[in-house]
């Protein structure tokens, strides 16, 4: 399928939308990026996408049919289906067999998806308390658990770790987590930012 086909749904800020906006790139396509937090943007999204959230992809299956994913790992699964050599080519690593690396996977994003509820609970007024306070909680065992099983940054580049340096870019630039206090995560977040590898996508 040609990239002019191709819509992305979603935010700069958002760090799932970042995941697919790199993974994207490394396949070699030239996806327009359709901004969720304009009116026109929201109201697209709307149309397309049954959860409400982003990332969603705008593609068309083996037939030319339209075809809507609407969640990161969907639009990876389905790069890696129809683009397989250029993101190897780009030094990425497909979902693993092992269960160690998935395993990795299922908490960073687990730790992300704590740290997103947390924040835009706070910012809509929900006192820190309870289920929001647990959220906090989560965010720091897991992260606490990952300091201890550190994704190397390394090419081929692991899933586990694409997705903790876009976790780890979004934690910081929304400052809910203070990343000093885990060094092991500090140092891959520096040898994340200086690898280049989501360079141009940052959030903002």
């Amino acid at each position: 399928m040609s990239a002019d086909r191709l819509r992305l749904f979603g935010t700069p800020t958002s760090p799932y939308t970042r995941k697919a906006r790199i993974l994207v790139r490394a396949a070699g396509l030239d996806v327009p990026l359709v901004d969720t937090r304009t009116e026109g943007g929201a109201a697209a999204l709307a149309r397309v996408a049954p959860l409400g959230k982003v990332p969603v992809l705008e593609a068309a299956d083996a037939d030319g049919a339209p075809l809507t994913l609407p969640d990161s790992g969907l639009i990876a699964a389905w790069l890696w289906t129809r683009h397989a050599p250029a993101l190897r080519a780009s030094g990425l690593a497909p979902t693993p067999e092992g269960w160690a690396e998935r395993d990795l996977l299922v908490v960073v994003e687990g730790a992300l998806d704590a740290a997103i509820n947390r924040f835009y609970l706070l910012r809509d007024g929900l006192p820190d308390q309870g289920y929001v306070t647990r959220q906090r909680d989560r965010v720091t065992t897991a992260l606490t658990w990952l300091e201890a099983r550190m994704p190397a940054l390394e090419r081929p580049l692991t899933p586990a770790a694409l997705s903790l340096g876009c976790a780890l870019d979004w934690m910081a630039f929304r400052a809910v987590v203070d990343i000093a206090r885990f060094p092991g995560l500090a140092a891959f977040r520096d040898a994340w930012t200086a690898s280049g590898l989501g360079a141009g996508t940052e959030p903002a």
